[in-house]
């Protein structure tokens, strides 16, 4: 756990969490490609911090490059910004990340319209980093992708494309229970949020609460109880590949 979080030092804690996480994040997904000879998926990483903005050349509805800033109420995976990875290797395709929002997603006020608005139970640290393993899904369904030829148009379509992050985040909470290093309070916290961003009805781009909710125990149990498998995501929510 990381402790406490204030004013201030949320601003030297969240990104040293953040980058933490996405270390771990790597050094799972980093084995798996290696055994299957595709390569490195470690993507770019951009936190953007108090103060600071980013330019992703992913665009928004204008077709004008996004600017995030670090309350951005959003983080995402770009697969053309490129950014130094972990080991400082500049790659296309990273994961970026606005600190403060990060924050928010701690101490639980994200999302929280006033005074009388409900948290709902989703802060903690544990929170914030099921938002970083959704984004980095998104980097390994592109790494996969690029490494077996199939290009961008044959990834994952429709709200699968959102819901076989959601498995893949379930993956990797998967390994981090098996080292003891999580308990029942954050997997609630962390259903509780994908709860609050879910769609209010299907066909909507990410997917209902149920169907969040689906994938990433998924993911987490696979389809028996068992520890999920990757597998087990791309063959649900990649069917045009893996069915």
């Amino acid at each position: 756990m990381q402790g406490q979080i204030t004013a201030g030092n949320a601003q030297q804690k969240v990104p040293a969490y953040l980058s933490s996480v996405l270390d771990d994040l790597d050094g799972t997904w980093g084995p798996w490609f290696d055994e299957l000879g595709w390569g490195n998926p470690d993507p770019g990483r951009v936190l953007v911090a108090s103060g600071e903005t980013f330019r992703s050349s992913c665009t928004d509805t204008d077709d004008r490059d996004t600017v995030v800033e670090s309350d951005t109420p959003n983080a995402f995976f770009c697969p053309v910004d490129v950014a130094a990875d972990g080991s400082g290797q500049r790659v296309e395709g990273s994961v970026i990340l606005p600190v403060e929002t990060f924050v928010g997603i701690w101490t639980g006020t994200f999302l929280v319209q006033g005074p009388l608005d409900q948290i709902g139970g989703f802060q903690g640290e544990f929170t914030a980093a099921t938002v970083v393993a959704h984004e980095y899904g998104h980097a390994v369904v592109d790494r996969i992708a690029q490494a077996g030829g199939l290009g961008p148009r044959s990834e994952p379509r429709g709200e699968n494309a959102e819901l076989i992050a959601d498995c893949l985040a379930g993956n990797w909470a998967a390994t981090v229970l098996k080292r003891h290093q999580l308990s029942i309070a954050d997997i609630t916290q962390a259903v509780a949020l994908l709860q609050k961003i879910a769609d209010p009805a299907p066909g909507q781009g990410h997917g209902t609460a149920t169907q969040r909710i689906g994938a990433i125990s998924l993911g987490f149990f696979g389809p028996s109880l068992g520890q999920g498998q990757p597998v087990n995501c791309f063959t649900k929510y990649w069917p045009e590949v893996f069915g």
